[in-house]
C-alpha cells in the first residue's frame, strides 16, 4: 500500500503507521499518569498534550532511523511528465480592450443598407442586430449578392467577442456560408472578403493575448505595431467602443469557442482563396498559431482546427523550399522549454509531404539548440538528415549530459559545490533532456520512404543508441525516470530495427511506423 504525499513521490504509509504507533504509546503512558495520580488522591499536576515534546521538531515527530528507512524506498515517478508544460499566452484582465459584444455595432461601420433587410438591420438595436444575424436573416439577404466587407468584418468580430457560446457558433455558420455564397460568384472581378492580417491580430490581442505574443520574434514583425492596430480598429467601429469595453473584462475563462471558430474560419478562407495571403504573413500566422498553442489551458483540448489551417498556411506558402529553413529557426525560438519544443513539432501535421519535411527539419534544428550546437545549414536530403543525427545521437549520453548540468550549476555556486540533492534534481533534469532528444530523434528518422542506401545509416544510429545511450542507464526501483527514458530507447531501436529488415516498406506498414507522441 502507497500514498500520495507530495507532487512526484511516493511514500509508503509506514511514516503514517508509525507515527500513530508513537501517538498510541504516549497516549497510554498520559493514562496510566493520570490513573496513578488520581488514584493517589494528587490530581492532575500538568497538563502534558501530544504533540508538546519535541516542538521544534517537524510535525511527523519520526525517529531518524525512520525517516532513513523511507528516505531509502521512496519513489519519484514525474520527473518526466507526460505533457509538456506550456505557457499562460492568455490574459484575461486584457480581454475586450477594443470592442466587446456591447460595443459592436454595425450602424458605427460607416455601412449605408441598400436591400430591405439591410435596412430593417440598421434600424435595429445591437442585440436585435445579433438576433437577426442568427435567424438567418443575413444569409437569406445575401443569396444572390456579395455581402459588403463591413457586414462581413462585423461578423467576424461579434463572433470572436460574443460570450455565448452557442450564439457565437451560429455566427460562423452565417459567415461560413456567405463566404462560401460569394466565392461562387464567378462572374464577380473580385475575390471574396478574407481578415487581413491585421484583422486577425485585433480579434486576438483582443481576446487578452499580449502582442508580443502574437508577433514574438523582434525579426519577424508586421507592419503595424500594437498602437496602431488598437487606433486603426477603433477607426472602423466609428471611434466608439474603447471607454466602454474596458471598464472590465468580457472573459474571465479560456473563450475555446471563440478561439476555434477563428481558426475554423480562417481554414476557410485558406481554402478557398489559397493566394490570400503573402509568404510573410503566411509565416506570421504559423508562428502566431504555434505560439497560441502553447497556452496551457488548451493542452487538454484536441486542437484539431489549428493542425487544418496549418496544412493550409503550409500548402499556400509558395517559396516553400526557401522558407522551411527560416520557418524552423522562427519556430525554435518560440520557447525555451525542451518539452514546448517538443509539443510544437508534434503540433505539425505528418500526413502532409511538406508537414513531415518541416516536422523533421524543426527537429533537427531543436536538437542542435538542446545540445548546445553551432547552428549549421539544414540537410535537405534524408540520408544526410540521418548521418548529421548519428553524430547528435553520440552527444546524448545522459552521463554527459549531467556533467554539463553539474559544471554550470558549480559555477553559479558561491562555494563551488552542489549537495546530493541538488545533484539528484540534475540527474532528473539530465533524463528529462535526453528523452526529449530521444523523441525528437524519432522525429528525424520518421521517413516514410526508405531506400537500401538508408540501411547503413541505420545500421549506425542503432549503435550508437545502443552504446551512448541505453548502456548509460542503470535502472533503479526509485528512480522511475530511468526507467521512462530506457523504455523510449527500446521503442526506437526496435523500429529501426524494421527499418533495417524491410528497406522498403510497403504502404500499409508506414501508416504506423513511429511511437506515440508523449
Amino acid at each position: 500500500m502507497k500514498e500520495r504525499v507530495h507532487s512526484g513521490t511516493y511514500t509508503n504509509t509506514l511514516e503514517r503507521l508509525v507515527k500513530e504507533m508513537e501517538d498510541t504509546q504516549r497516549l497510554d503512558e498520559l493514562q496510566k499518569q493520570l490513573q496513578e495520580d488520581i488514584r493517589q488522591g494528587r490530581g492532575i499536576k500538568s497538563p502534558i498534550r501530544i504533540g508538546d515534546q519535541d516542538s521544534t521538531d517537524d510535525e511527523d515527530g519520526l525517529l531518524e532511523e525512520h525517516r532513513e528507512f523511507l528516505k531509502k524506498f521512496s519513489v519519484t515517478i514525474d520527473a518526466i511528465p507526460d505533457h509538456h508544460p506550456g505557457e499562460e499566452i492568455f490574459n484575461f484582465l486584457n480581454s475586450g480592450k477594443i470592442f466587446n459584444q456591447y460595443t459592436l455595432d454595425l450602424r458605427d461601420s460607416g455601412f449605408i443598407g441598400q436591400s430591405a433587410v439591410e435596412k430593417l438591420i440598421l434600424k435595429s438595436g445591437k442585440t436585435d442586430q445579433i438576433f437577426l444575424t442568427t435567424q438567418g436573416f443575413l444569409t437569406s439577404a445575401y443569396h444572390y449578392v456579395q455581402c459588403p466587407v463591413p457586414v462581413l468584418k462585423w461578423l467576424f468580430r461579434m463572433m470572436s467577442v460574443h460570450t455565448d457560446c452557442i450564439v457565437s457558433v451560429q455566427i460562423l455558420s452565417t459567415l461560413m456560408e456567405i463566404t462560401i455564397r460569394n466565392d461562387t460568384f464567378s462572374d464577380s472581378p473580385v475575390w471574396p472578403w478574407i481578415p487581413s492580417l491585421s484583422d486577425i491580430a485585433a480579434v486576438f490581442f483582443n481576446m487578452g493575448i499580449d502582442f508580443r505574443s502574437l508577433f514574438p520574434l523582434e525579426n519577424l514583425q508586421p507592419d503595424f505595431n500594437e498602437d496602431s492596430l488598437v487606433s486603426e480598429t477603433q477607426v472602423t467601429l466609428g471611434g466608439e467602443g474603447s471607454e466602454d469595453s474596458s471598464c472590465k473584462p468580457i472573459f474571465s475563462t479560456l473563450p475555446e469557442t471563440n478561439i476555434l471558430n477563428v481558426v475554423k474560419f480562417l481554414g476557410l478562407c485558406t481554402s478557398i482563396h489559397p493566394e490570400g495571403y503573402q509568404d510573410r504573413e503566411i509565416m506570421l500566422l504559423i508562428l502566431m498559431l504555434f505560439k497560441m498553442s502553447l497556452e496551457k489551458q488548451l493542452k487538454q483540448i484536441p486542437l484539431v482546427d489549428f493542425q487544418s489551417l496549418l496544412i493550409n498556411l503550409m500548402k499556400n506558402i509558395r517559396d516553400w523550399n526557401t522558407k522551411v529553413p527560416e520557418l524552423c529557426l522562427a519556430i525554435n525560438e518560440l520557447s525555451n522549454h525542451p518539452h514546448n519544443l517538443l509539443w510544437l513539432v508534434q503540433l505539425v501535421p505528418n500526413w502532409t509531404s511538406r508537414g513531415r519535411q518541416l516536422r523533421q527539419c524543426l527537429s533537427l534544428v531543436i536538437i542542435s539548440k538542446l545540445l548546445d550546437e553551432k547552428h549549421e545549414d539544414i540537410p535537405n536530403t534524408s540520408n544526410l538528415q540521418i548521418s548529421v543525427l548519428h553524430r547528435y545521437l553520440v552527444q546524448m549520453k545522459p552521463s554527459d549530459l549531467l556533467k554539463k548540468m553539474v559544471l554550470k550549476k558549480r559555477a553559479e555556486q558561491p562555494n563551488g559545490t552542489i549537495d546530493d540533492s541538488l545533484h539528484l534534481e540534475l540527474e532528473k533534469q539530465a533524463y528529462y533532456l535526453t528523452y526529449i532528444l530521444l523523441h525528437l530523434v524519432g522525429e528525424v528518422s520518421c521517413s516514410h520512404s526508405f531506400s537500401s542506401g538508408q540501411r547503413k545509416h541505420f545500421v549506425h544510429l542503432c549503435g550508437a543508441l545502443e552504446k551512448h545511450v541505453k548502456c548509460d542507464i542503470r535502472e533503479d526501483a526509485r528512480l522511475f525516470y530511468r526507467t521512462k527514458v530506457k523504455d523510449l530507447v527500446a521503442r526506437i531501436h526496435g523500429k529501426w530495427q524494421e527499418i533495417i529488415q524491410n528497406c522498403r516498406p510497403t504502404q500499409g506498414q508506414l501508416h504506423d511506423f513511429w511511437v506515440p507522441d508523449s
